[in-house]
């Protein structure tokens, strides 16, 4: 699938109409039920702690009912790869024989998992970035007396 961002990330060449249709559609798949407080499915204590930490770190009406599964996929391996880092402080990374502990690896599948869903929330700091810019790029839009004027 190629790399489609969201309306508000694209840069280029887009026409006006295009990323006003493209909003709406969004904002319309988007839906209108907030993200719940609480995660459904199974997520351990910590897993739960991280869920919440992670809707109170992204803006007010970023997350949408529909992300609720991904954000529980992010907390629960950010949890289950602080159990790993808890297994590995005590045990160190390598048995005696030196062969690689199995935290390690379960350590690295949960970072993958980590990594690919945390993209998705724009949790990466390119993400960020991204939204950064467009967050300053629409408060310049907004106080332009160019583009005020164009307005009316």
């Amino acid at each position: 699938m190629a790399n489609i961002k969201p309306a508000d990330l694209r840069t280029g060449k887009t026409g006006k109409d295009e990323i006003e249709d493209r909003k709406k559609a969004e904002e319309k798949l988007k839906g209108k039920k907030k993200i719940p407080r609480k995660p459904k499915g199974e997520l351990n204590e910590s897993g739960i702690k991280l869920y919440q930490e992670i809707i109170k770190l992204l803006p007010d009406d970023f997350l949408s009912g529909g992300d609720t599964y991904v954000v529980s996929i992010v907390a629960d391996a950010l949890s289950r790869m602080d159990e790993c880092r808890k297994i590995l402080n005590c045990n160190g990374m390598f048995n005696e024989s030196g062969i690689e502990m199995d935290a390690v690896k379960t350590y690295e599948r949960y970072s993958k998992i980590f990594d690919k869903f945390s993209s998705k929330l724009g949790l990466s700091p390119k993400d960020r970035a991204a939204l950064a810019v467009l967050k300053i790029n629409s408060e310049d839009e907004k106080t332009d007396p160019v583009l005020q004027a164009l307005r009316e």
